[in-house]
């Protein structure tokens, strides 16, 4: 503030005093720049004391509308491939970060045919696998304990409980491929 003096009516501030008062100050006049500076001519005789400014309404809190679910945007294999290496892992990209902790028990990798599992023709465990997150390339690796039977459909699925890191769920989504003669 420049051309008027730092006093009024029952106050008197002086400019090398650097604790806080508590005191709050209203001024009009006219905010300048110049030189990379901003400074205020305030109006003779308009400098006085005042109240601290109170919140005089009660907002509703703001609402932040919700992202969309996340969402698998990209897959190797891809769906409907044929001819798939049986020593392959699968990538699964998602849309949006997911909790890792909620893929344990909610992806599943079977053999079918039809609605049966089936491995070579008879019933049979469904594949044993690992996963794996990783976070910054939002994507899941899926290895295999042993390489998967040659010429057999092979059926990944998220089951239900597949959060993302906001807690929506992953929105339904499976892949089947082939698995090759090698």
């Amino acid at each position: 503030m420049t051309n008027i003096r730092p006093r009024g009516r029952d106050f008197e501030l002086a400019l090398d005093a650097r604790i806080d008062t508590g005191r709050w100050l209203e001024v009009t006049g006219t905010v300048q720049q110049g030189r990379g500076l901003q400074w205020l001519n305030a109006e003779a005789g308009s400098l006085k004391l005042t109240q601290a400014p109170k919140d005089t309404t009660e907002e509703a809190p703001i609402r932040v509308p919700a992202a969309p679910p996340p969402e698998v945007v990209f897959s190797t294999p891809t769906d409907g491939e044929t001819d798939v290496l049986i020593g392959t892992a699968i990538r699964i990209q998602f849309s949006r970060d997911i909790n890792p902790a909620t893929l344990r028990s909610h992806v599943q990798v079977s053999y079918t045919d039809g609605d049966r599992r089936v491995l070579n023709g008879t019933a049979g465990p469904d594949a044993e696998f690992t996963t794996q997150y990783l976070p910054g390339t939002r994507v899941l690796q899926l290895h295999f304990a042993k390489p998967l039977p040659r010429l057999t459909t092979v059926r990944v699925e998220f089951l239900e409980g597949v959060l993302g890191a906001d807690s929506q769920p992953l929105k339904p989504w499976a892949l089947t491929f082939q698995t090759g003669g090698s």
